[in-house]
């Protein structure tokens, strides 16, 4: 059993999370490839978005605030 941050159980699947483990791992490549740089203070909000606790609508928002 996958366990969320905190050891809650994962509001979403193991596939689910995989998927949006990819989908940022992707992400962080490809704006590194066209140069920017990853700021590590927005991982636990990338943590938190894999983990399910919230959907890909709060997740700018969330980066934004994280890097304020």
């Amino acid at each position: 059993m996958n366990v969320a941050a905190g050891g809650k159980r994962p509001k979403i699947s193991a596939e689910e999370m995989e998927r949006r483990r990819k989908v940022i791992y992707n992400s962080i490549r490809s704006n590194c490839i066209a140069g920017a740089r990853h700021d590590p203070r927005i991982d636990p909000v990338l943590e938190a978005f894999i983990a399910g606790e919230f959907d890909v609508t709060e997740l700018v928002s969330r980066a934004k605030q994280a890097l304020a």
